[in-house]
C-alpha cells in the first residue's frame, strides 16, 4: 500500500461515493425516460400509417432518442462498479486555469452537461498516457498542440465499487504497475487494458486516420489490442467522417478474428466488419463468385514448402501483380479497336485521338473505357451527320450503328478464364516454373482457389469489368499481416484507393515463410509511401515472463534471417521446462498432470499446441477422454476458457495463461527458418508457464544456443 495522507484517501474514497451517487442518479434517470420512450413507440405503432409523414417522422425520432437514451444507460451501468481509472491536475497554458480530471472507460456527466469523468478516447486523456509530470501537451485532432503544466498523475485500482489503492507515478503504468495487472490471469489482465496503455501504443492509437500506419510489433507487444482501441478512438473523434460499416477488420483465421473483436462492444465500437482475407476477396467479387462452385483453399503451414516452394514466393509478390497487369494490357489492346473511325468514308475520331484518351484514363477499366469511347464516338457521328445537313431519321438510322462501335457489356470469358489464360502466357514467358504453373491450371480447372488467386480476380474484375469505384470501405485493419505476401497488399492498394490501412504484425512470426512477408521494406517503399505514411516499431513484450522471453529469443537464434529484437517487461516466473525422450505412450499422461497443475493453480486459459490439425484432432481425443476438453475446428473455433487443443497455426495472435507443447521431434520441426517462426509463435503464447514435451528427439530448434 501506498503512503498517503489520511485526508488524501479520505477525498478519494469521498469522490468515489459521489460518483458513484451521480451514476446511479443517472441510471434511474435514463430508465425512466427508456420506459417513457417505449411506451411512446407504442403508442405511435399502434396508430402508424404509412400514408401520414408526421406521424412517420415521430416515430422515427422517437426510436433515435431510445436508441441514445438506452446508450447512455448501458454506460453509466457499466461505469457504476469501476467509474474511472486515472487522474491528471494541471495547468493549461493557454487560459492558465488549473484543472483537475478523472478518466474512464466511459465518460460520465453530470446533469447531462457537466463532464465528472472524462472518456479515454478525449483529446485531453491523452494527458494521461503522454505526459509525464512537468511541461507537456495534448493533440487535439485537426489542431494545434494544446501545452499544460502536469502537476499529477495518478492511478486507482477499484474494484466491485471499492478503492483499493492508488498510485502516483511520473510515468503512467510503468513496469512496476504493469507487472502487477500482468501478474493476474488473462481474464483480468483483458480488464485492465485501458488504464495500461502505454505512450508508444498511444501514439499510434491517436494518430490521424488520413494516413497508412504499418506496425512491426513483437509477440505480446500488445498490436492486436492497440489496433482495436484504434479502431474506438477514430469513431470516437472522427465520427461525422467515418462510420462503423466503413471499417473492416481482416485476420487470418476465424478464431482470431473472434478473438481480437470479442474487446470491441466493450470499447463501445459496434456494427464494423470483420473477416478472414479469403471472405473478403469473395466480398469484393459479388456476383463474380458463385461461392457454391468453387473450393477456397487455406493451406496450412509447411505444406507450400513442399509442394510449392519457390514458386509461392514469386504469386505472393508485386511481380504476380506486374506480370498480371501485363496480360491486362494485351487484353485491352485485343478488346478495344484502334483503327480510325470512319463514318460516311470521312474519319470522324483518329487512332491518334483514341490511343490518348486511353492513355488518359489508364485508371479506368477496360469496360469504362469501351463504354465512355462509344458515347464519344456517337457524339461525332452525330455532330459529322448534322454538319453534313443529315436528315434527323438518317441520322438516328447512322449512329444506330456505332451505339455498340467499341463493344458492349457482354464478356465471353469469365474472370477465372482469364485468370486461366494470364497463367498458359505466363508458362511460355517463365520456363523455369512450367511445372508449377501446370499445376496451378490443373488446381484452377477444378475451381480450387487460394487466397492469391482470389486477389488476382478481384484485380482483373477492377481492370476488366467495373465502372463503379468502391466506396463502401474507408478504412481496414489486417492483423497478422505478415501471413500475406506483398501480392494482397498491392491488389488492395489497387483496388481501393480511397482507403487507409492500420496493418499490423511481426515478421519473426511469419508461417507462410515462403510466400508471406519476411520484412516490410515492399510494403513501405513500392505500396506505402515512405515520406507521408507511418512505420512503428513495438520492441517492448508485456505478455511473457523474462524466462518464457529470453527461451524464445534463443528459438530465433536458429533461424537465418533477422529478427527484432525483444524488450520484455520485468516479470519474472518459472522457466520453460524441456522434458524429451519420454517413455513411449507416457506423453499423454505428462500432459493430464500438467493440466490438473495448472488449473489448481488457478490458471483458465490453458493451451495444448499440436503440429497441425491432424495431431489436433488425435490429442483432443485422447485428452476428451480423460479431462474436459473445449470443441474446436479450423474454421468455427471460438477462444474459450478451459483447455483448448489447437494446431500451431490457429494459436497465432493469441495468449494463454499456460502453454503445453505437444511433442515438437526434430521429424516434426527439422531445422529450418519456416519451423523456427511456427515454434517461436507456439513458445510465445504462454503468459505464465511453458511446457515443452516431446516422446523423441525434441527439435534442434528448441535446443539452448
Amino acid at each position: 500500500m501506498n503512503e498517503y495522507k489520511a485526508s488524501d484517501r479520505e477525498a478519494e474514497e469521498g469522490f468515489l461515493v459521489f460518483c458513484q451517487g451521480v451514476i446511479e442518479s443517472n441510471i434511474d434517470k435514463y430508465l425512466k425516460r427508456s420506459s417513457e420512450l417505449g411506451v411512446e413507440i407504442k403508442v405511435l405503432y399502434d396508430h402508424y400509417r404509412s400514408d401520414n409523414p408526421e406521424l412517420h417522422n415521430d416515430l422515427v425520432m422517437a426510436i433515435s432518442m431510445k436508441a441514445q437514451v438506452d446508450d447512455s444507460l448501458l454506460k453509466n451501468e457499466k461505469a457504476l462498479e469501476k467509474p474511472y481509472f486515472g487522474r491528471v491536475d494541471y495547468i493549461d497554458k493557454e487560459d492558465g486555469r488549473k484543472y483537475t480530471l478523472y478518466v474512464g472507460k466511459n465518460g460520465v456527466m453530470k446533469d447531462g452537461t457537466e463532464p465528472l469523468v472524462i472518456d479515454w478516447r478525449a483529446p485531453v486523456s491523452s494527458i494521461y498516457y503522454e505526459n509525464q509530470v512537468g511541461e507537456g501537451f495534448y493533440q487535439v485532432p485537426e489542431q494545434e498542440k494544446r501545452q499544460v503544466t502536469l502537476d499529477r498523475k495518478r492511478t486507482y485500482e477499484i474494484a466491485q465499487r471499492k478503492l483499493l489503492d492508488y498510485y502516483d507515478a511520473e510515468v503512467i503504468a510503468n513496469d512496476e504497475l504493469l507487472t502487477k495487472y500482468l501478474g493476474k490471469n488473462k481474464e483480468a489482465v483483458l480488464g485492465e487494458i485501458i488504464a495500461t496503455i502505454q505512450k508508444e501504443q498511444n501514439d499510434i492509437i491517436r494518430q490521424t486516420p488520413y494516413r497508412n500506419m504499418v506496425v512491426q510489433g513483437v509477440a505480446g507487444s500488445g498490436k492486436t489490442t492497440v489496433a482495436m482501441h484504434r479502431i474506438s478512438y477514430i469513431l470516437y473523434n472522427y465520427g461525422d467522417r467515418f462510420q462503423p460499416k466503413e471499417f473492416f477488420v481482416i485476420g487470418s483465421n476465424k478464431m482470431l478474428l473472434n478473438y481480437i473483436t470479442g474487446v470491441l462492444p466493450d470499447l463501445d465500437v459496434h456494427g464494423i466488419n470483420q473477416m478472414v482475407m479469403e471472405d473478403f476477396f469473395i466480398w469484393l467479387l459479388d456476383r463474380d463468385f458463385k461461392e457454391k462452385s468453387y473450393k477456397v483453399l487455406r493451406k496450412e503451414p509447411g505444406e507450400e514448402e513442399q509442394v510449392l516452394g519457390r514458386f509461392q514466393r514469386l504469386k505472393g509478390s508485386l511481380d504476380w501483380l506486374d506480370s498480371i497487369k501485363r496480360y491486362l494490357d494485351r487484353l485491352e489492346r485485343r478488346s478495344i479497336r484502334m483503327e480510325s473511325v470512319l463514318c460516311w468514308d470521312e474519319v470522324v475520331y483518329t487512332d491518334e485521338a483514341i490511343q490518348a484518351f486511353l492513355d488518359n484514363n489508364s485508371r479506368y477499366s477496360i469496360q469504362s473505357k469501351i463504354d465512355m469511347l462509344n458515347k464519344r464516338v456517337l457524339i461525332k457521328v452525330r455532330d459529322y451527320l448534322q454538319m453534313m445537313s443529315a436528315e434527323p431519321e438518317v441520322i438516328r438510322a447512322e449512329s444506330k450503328k456505332y451505339r455498340n462501335y467499341f463493344g458492349n457489356r457482354a464478356w465471353k470469358k469469365s474472370l477465372l478464364d482469364h485468370y486461366m489464360e494470364f497463367v498458359e502466357d505466363l508458362a511460355k514467358e517463365k520456363g523455369e516454373f512450367r511445372e508449377e504453373l501446370d499445376a496451378l491450371l490443373l488446381r484452377l480447372s477444378r475451381k480450387e482457389l487460394d487466397v492469391y488467386d482470389l486477389a488476382a480476380l478481384v484485380f482483373m474484375k477492377k481492370r476488366i469489368k467495373d465502372t463503379e469505384e468502391i466506396d463502401e470501405v474507408r478504412h481496414i485493419v489486417i492483423d497478422e499481416a505478415q501471413d500475406f505476401g506483398s501480392f494482397v497488399f498491392g491488389v488492395m492498394k489497387q483496388i481501393l484507393p480511397k482507403a487507409t490501412y492500420t496493418i499490423m504484425g511481426d515478421v519473426s512470426q511469419n508461417i507462410n515463410y515462403s510466400s508471406g512477408m519476411n520484412d516490410w521494406e515492399v510494403l513501405k517503399k513500392q505500396i506505402f509511401s515512405p515520406d507521408r505514411d507511418f512505420f512503428y516499431v513495438l520492441a517492448k513484450s508485456y505478455r511473457n515472463t523474462i524466462e518464457i522471453s529470453e527461451y524464445a529469443q534463443c528459438i530465433l537464434k536458429h533461424g537465418s534471417f533477422a529478427s527484432y529484437p525483444i524488450e520484455p517487461i520485468i516479470r519474472h516466473g518459472k522457466r520453460p521446462e524441456i522434458l524429451f525422450d519420454i517413455p513411449e505412450g507416457k506423453l499423454l499422461e505428462c500432459c493430464v498432470e500438467r493440466i490438473g497443475e495448472w488449473r489448481r493453480e488457478g490458471y483458465e486459459t490453458i493451451a495444448v499446441i499440436c503440429r497441425d490439425q491432424a495431431e489436433s484432432a488425435r490429442v483432443r481425443k485422447m485428452l476428451s477422454e480423460r479431462i474436459v476438453v473445449e470443441q474446436t475446428d479450423a474454421e468455427n473455433s471460438k477462444f474459450a476458457t478451459g483447455v483448448m487443443v489447437l494446431p500451431v497455426a490457429l494459436t497465432k495472435g493469441l495468449e494463454f495463461d499456460t502453454v503445453f507443447l505437444w511433442d515438437p521431434t526434430k521429424e516434426k520441426y527439422p531445422c529450418n527458418d519456416a519451423n523456427v517462426k511456427l515454434l517461436y509463435v507456439a513458445a510465445t503464447r504462454a503468459l505464465h508457464q511453458l511446457v515443452i514435451a516431446a516422446e523423441g528427439a525434441l527439435s534442434e530448434i528448441l535446443m539452448s544456443r
